[in-house]
C-alpha cells in the first residue's frame, strides 16, 4: 500500500470529495494507452514515495535518478551548457505567443528541472496532486488533478505524460483530440 493520499488514488481511484478544482488532461497515443498511463503511475509513484533519508538533504541527482525509472530518464532532454541555455531563450523571445505555447508543449524537459518540483529541498512546489485516471480506448489515456488555485504549473504533469508515450496532451478532448 502506498504511503499518502494521493499515492492511494495513483493505485486505486479517488475516495471523497477534492479540496480543490478538478482539471482533466487526455493523451494520445498510437494504440498503448493502457501501457503510457501505467508509465506515468509508476513514475509518480517512484518520485512521491521515496522519503530520502534526513542525512541525504538536500537531495542529489543521484539520489533522485537512482529512484526513478529508467525510461523515464532516458526520455528526458540533457542539461544545457550555459552557453546553449543564453541561446534557447534568445530563440524563445523571437516567438510569437502561439509559437511559444507550441515550444513549450513539444520541448523535452530535463531531469533536474522537472525532479526539482518534487524535491522538497528546492524552492519549487507542485501544485497538482493525482486525483483519477483512465483510458477512453486503445490510443487515449486521461488523468484528472486537483488544483488547490489558479494559476496552476501543470509543465510536470505534461512533460510525465509525453515522456511516458503520449504524442499529444490536450486539457480539452472533445476539441482537440478528435
Amino acid at each position: 500500500m502506498t504511503r499518502t493520499t494521493e499515492g492511494a488514488r495513483i493505485s486505486l481511484g479517488p475516495v471523497g470529495e477534492p479540496d480543490g478544482w478538478l482539471r482533466r488532461f487526455v493523451g494520445m497515443t498510437q494504440g498503448d494507452a493502457v501501457a503510457t498511463l501505467d508509465r506515468c503511475k509508476e513514475l509518480l509513484l517512484a518520485v512521491t514515495h521515496w522519503v530520502p533519508p534526513l542525512s541525504e538533504q538536500p537531495v542529489s541527482l543521484d539520489s533522485w535518478r537512482a529512484h526513478t525509472p529508467k525510461w523515464f530518464l532516458d526520455r528526458c532532454a540533457p542539461p544545457l551548457s550555459p552557453t546553449e541555455a543564453e541561446e534557447e531563450v534568445r530563440g524563445w523571445r523571437s516567438l510569437d505567443g502561439a509559437e511559444k505555447a507550441r515550444y513549450e508543449q513539444e520541448r523535452a524537459w530535463t531531469f533536474e528541472d522537472w525532479v526539482a518540483w518534487f524535491d522538497w529541498s528546492s524552492d519549487l512546489r507542485r501544485s497538482w496532486l493525482w486525483w483519477d485516471s483512465g483510458t477512453l480506448d486503445f490510443d487515449r489515456f486521461w488523468i484528472e488533478v486537483e488544483i488547490a488555485e489558479e494559476p496552476t504549473a501543470l509543465g510536470t504533469l505534461l512533460w510525465m505524460m509525453r515522456a511516458a508515450g503520449a504524442e499529444i496532451v490536450a486539457e480539452d478532448p472533445e476539441d482537440s483530440l478528435r
